[in-house]
């Protein structure tokens, strides 16, 4: 992280590790005042070095089955055209473009339990098509983990790191076999004040609760013919109406939305970060490695081991079954070491080239239409994941339109 001043790597540091923690309580770590360390924060804002903090949640707490995907393609037009699929898809969580022996992309979907047959009829259609001319589905088995790239201690800011020794050590054997969340109930019954923040907090977990609160409340000031796809969606208002009665006292409001907030955040969030700009700060190529037939013992070691000792880079791991997935971002130096540990210790796997720049990459906020607030679920039905989406893709396509939504940036 060369070229900082001081003042703002100290900040970044300290955002990084505490990313959620009031200006007040960090102001106090570097003997500021709070405005000094809001002031230093808003320049790193308005100089776009940092975003806000992301998050990202846990789809087996929201009855959801996480898929990873990779489209193999013909054509630079085709995965623009797999892009747009992705980006107008109801159930996608990601996409990156993948380049390599072959070009393609690298999708993650977390759709509804039981809804297998509709992901893959529609990935079927998109072939059909001639998006793709072939596609891998992977399935997770709810074991991940994710290790954004550190800004300060670095793997770059070591002298020497030995990564194939990292990856080899022993961990001590007293982790419970199922290192994925579990999750019994059957229910989701979620208020659509519940649905507001599962959207908003995925794009910005750093909004105070009381800003939240004043942005839904807002939405009744306006007219019902103003309610949009994107801000309240329409058949909100009347639950809205209700939350924020006249007969309730603001006390009340207050502490029942403080209640549902921290419900969602802890049930909910998986993992959270600080989204930074990629350009200002030394984050190497990213490669997909997809490790096939991993042992039992051997995942459970690497999980165990990324679990107890984080290491100094990106990485990104998901338990696919038998299978395993690995992104990772590394200098060449190091990469050429990693590679050959994979080498030596896995007789088979494919490796991709990850781009992750501007639009090349979408990580997209919870989708509030994805809740039937009349069934209390998550639809399924064909309609919603088939049908509407392909009609969708059809009609950007002959308008040449070829991204339709923005990104969480960082």
């Amino acid at each position: 992280m060369k070229g900082f001043p001081n003042e703002l790597r100290d900040i970044l540091h300290l955002l990084e590790n505490n990313p959620l923690k009031s200006f007040s309580e960090l102001a106090k770590v570097l003997s500021v005042s709070t405005q000094t360390f809001s002031r230093r924060f808003e320049e790193l804002k308005k100089k776009e070095i940092i975003y806000e903090v992301h998050s990202s949640l846990n789809p087996e707490s929201l009855l959801l089955e996480r898929y990873v995907v990779i489209f193999i393609v013909n054509s630079i037009i085709d995965i623009k055209k797999l892009e747009l699929s992705c980006d107008l898809h109801p159930y996608t969580i990601s996409r990156h473009r993948l380049f390599g022996s072959d070009y393609g992309l690298f999708a993650i979907f977390d759709i509804p339990a039981g809804s297998y047959n509709n992901l893959t009829t529609f990935f079927e259609i998109l072939q059909q098509r001639d998006f793709c001319k072939k596609f891998f589905i992977y399935t997770s088995s709810k074991n991940r983990i994710l290790h954004v790239n550190p800004l300060l201690d670095n793997i770059i800011d070591s002298e020497e790191f030995d990564i194939v020794g990292y990856f080899s050590q022993s961990v001590e054997d007293k982790q419970v076999e199922n290192l994925g969340r579990e999750f019994t109930s059957n229910s989701l019954e979620f208020h659509p004040i519940e649905l507001l923040i599962l959207r908003d907090i995925t794009t910005n977990m750093r909004i105070p609760i009381t800003e939240l609160l004043k942005k839904y409340q807002n939405y009744l000031k306006l007219p019902s013919d103003k309610d949009a796809f994107y801000s309240l969606p329409r058949g909100f208002r009347p639950y809205l109406k209700e939350f924020f009665a006249e007969d309730r006292s603001e006390n009340a409001i207050y502490l029942d939305f403080k209640k549902k907030y921290h419900s969602i955040v802890d049930n909910h969030i998986e993992s959270y970060w600080l989204g930074v700009n990629r350009k200002y700060f030394e984050m190497f190529v990213r490669l997909l490695y997809i490790i096939h037939d991993v042992p039992k013992e051997e995942k459970l070691r690497l999980f165990t081991l990324l679990r107890t000792i984080r290491p100094p880079f990106y990485i990104y791991v998901e338990e696919l079954g038998r299978d395993m997935l690995i992104s990772i971002s590394l200098p060449p130096y190091y990469l050429t070491k990693f590679a050959y540990y994979l080498r030596d210790n896995f007789e088979k796997f494919s490796v991709y080239l990850i781009d992750s720049f501007e639009s090349n990459a979408m990580k997209y906020r919870f989708y509030v239409h994805n809740y039937d607030i009349i069934n209390h679920k998550m639809r399924d039905d064909k309609e919603w994941m088939i049908t509407e989406p392909i009609k969708s893709i059809k009609d950007d396509i002959s308008k040449n339109m070829f991204r339709r939504v923005s990104s969480i940036s960082g």
